[in-house]
Order: structure tokens, then sequence, then C-alpha cells
């Protein structure tokens, strides 16, 4: 059945033949719009508003328009690039995560290839698109030349939309038919604040301003790190993540909705308070290493008072 509505109309309704059976009711509701769909990334996951709006819509789209979208995704460690992709698949069965930073050359023993993230998927026409979600991608890029080469090349194949033997041997090689994978790229490229020698074949290049944070689409034009190929199949547009700054590290922990510590208080069961000097810490600890390092210094705090009484109910750090 046709959708009576626009897009944009929170009435339109997501088909049936769509949509996996197995999914429930709450989820489905959820994707039943861009809106609602944002809505539920917008309980999970703090700031971020074009990332979350464009990857609402581009999911709607390949739902509900049978439309195949790939983004690249840029944003300092801590920023919550990898965390909507965790938000989205926990609704979402057809996703996968990928690292790449763990692919290898074809000749180490055990070797990681990129296109080993398509493995898991179902790209069955008759179940929601996949979309495959690769973390890391610079890393692996900027590994060396060769290897950089070669992640481009199969890169390029998996985001084409045709058909792609995957697997390290003939046993286990699948056909994958890639017309319907959504891809989000996602990465920090703060390597390209150093200097390389012959990047993926193309000529040297510093970046004007060695302090930025963020890396621009110029800048990614400007480097040769990312082929012009590539990025012309980037179809949903290069999202620029901002940084975690003492501000908005101060309105997180403010705000129950997104704050690390309610979380925390839900996962370990218990009533925790801070001291403002510990508030003060933890903001500035933040702006520096991302929502993690809330999470990395609370647990560890944590840990140490249950393991001194296992019974706790409430801590004050």
């Amino acid at each position: 059945m046709e959708n009576q509505y626009p897009w944009w109309d929170s009435r339109t309704v997501l088909n049936d033949n769509l949509f996996n059976p197995d999914k429930d009711t709450d989820a489905k509701r959820i994707l039943s719009t861009p809106k609602s769909l944002y809505e539920y990334f917008d309980t999970g996951l703090y700031g971020c508003e074009a990332y979350k709006k464009a990857l609402a819509t581009a999911i709607w789209s390949s739902i509900n328009l049978n439309t195949k979208t790939s983004f690249l995704v840029i944003g300092p460690s801590g920023c919550g690039k990898t965390e909507l992709a965790r938000i989205f698949a926990e609704i979402y069965g057809n996703t996968v995560i990928f690292d790449a930073s763990a692919v290898s050359p074809v000749s180490y023993k055990g070797n990681c290839t990129i296109s080993d993230c398509l493995t898991s998927i179902n790209t069955d026409k008759h179940v929601l698109p996949p979309w495959v979600f690769i973390d890391e991608i610079d890393k692996a890029l900027l590994k060396n030349d060769d290897l950089g080469q070669m992640i481009m090349n199969e890169l390029l194949k998996m985001t084409e939309g045709g058909e792609l033997y995957v697997g390290k041997d003939d046993r286990s090689r699948i056909l994958v038919d890639t017309s319907r994978i959504n891809f989000v790229f996602m990465g920090t490229f703060a390597g390209m604040k150093r200097d390389r020698k012959n990047p993926l074949g193309f000529s040297n290049f510093r970046l004007p301003d060695c302090d930025k944070t963020v890396v621009t689409r110029d800048d990614l034009r400007d480097s040769g790190i990312l082929s012009n190929e590539f990025l012309g199949r980037i179809n949903g547009g290069i999202i620029e993540v901002e940084p975690m700054n003492e501000e908005k590290a101060s309105a997180l922990l403010s705000d129950r909705r997104y704050s690390p510590i309610k979380r925390l208080e839900e996962l370990y069961h218990l009533n925790i308070r801070l001291t403002e000097e510990k508030k003060k810490e933890l903001i500035g600890m933040t702006a520096k290493y991302g929502v993690r390092g809330i999470y990395s210094e609370l647990q560890s705090r944590i840990n140490d008072a249950i393991f001194e009484d296992c019974t706790v109910k409430s801590i004050t750090i």
C-alpha cells in the first residue's frame, strides 16, 4: 500500500511488506517516520543534531523509498559517532558495526578484510535494508600506503551497488548484493594533522591549522586520503560532529535524559552523588576525552565501592 502522506508528515505509515515481522510494535512505531526515529535518537544521545536528523531521514527513505545512502561522519573520539549506531542497532536487527582498525593485509595469518563487514547482514529483498556502520575508517586507510590503497579499492566495490564475493577462502566465500546496503563511514581523521609521504599515491599535504579538532569536507578533498571517486559515492554527504567542550559537558551532566550518571545508576542499581569538585573534574575530562572519560572514571570509583561493600546502595564521588 502506498503512503498517503509525504515523508515529513507524521501520519505516514511504514509499509508492512517492508517491515520485518519479528520486530516489536515499539520499534515499528519508532521507524514509522523520520521525526519519530529522530526523537528516539534524541532520547539516547546528546547533541549531534545534524547527524541524528540526516540518519533518521535516510533510514526512513531506505525502508519506504528503497533508497541507498552512504555517509561520512567525522568527529573526535567520544563525540557520539559510534554511540548513535549502537542506539539504532537496538531496534534494527539488520545492522552491522564494524571496526576497520582491525583490517590487516591479506598475507597476514587470520587477516581481516574490510569486506568482512558484509558477511553477517541479510540482503534479501523481503527484509529491512541493511545498514553497515564502518568505524575507524581513517585508521585503516592511514596504516600504510599499500594497505590503504587496497582498502580504498575494496570500498569502491562495496559502495558501487553490485554483487561482490566476500569471505576468507573458497569454502566460506559468499556472493553479496550490495545494491540495498547503506553505509556510514566514521572516523576522526586525526592522522591528517601529520605529514605523510605519498598518501595513497597522491601528493604530500599538510593542513593549514594543525590544531583543528574537526576535519572539514575541503580538508578531505585537498588531502588525497579519500579518492574523488569514493567521495562521489558519499551521496548522503559529509557530516561533521562537533567535539565535546566544557559547556556541552556541563549541560550533559545536568540533563537526566542523557547523563551518564543516570545510566550508571540504572546499571548498578545505585544512587550516585557527585561533589561539585568532582563534577568540575569530569567536565574538564569530558572536553578532552569525550563521554567515555566520564564512564571510565566513574566506573572505576563504583567498582572500588562495590569491592568494599557489594550491598552498597548509595555512593558519593
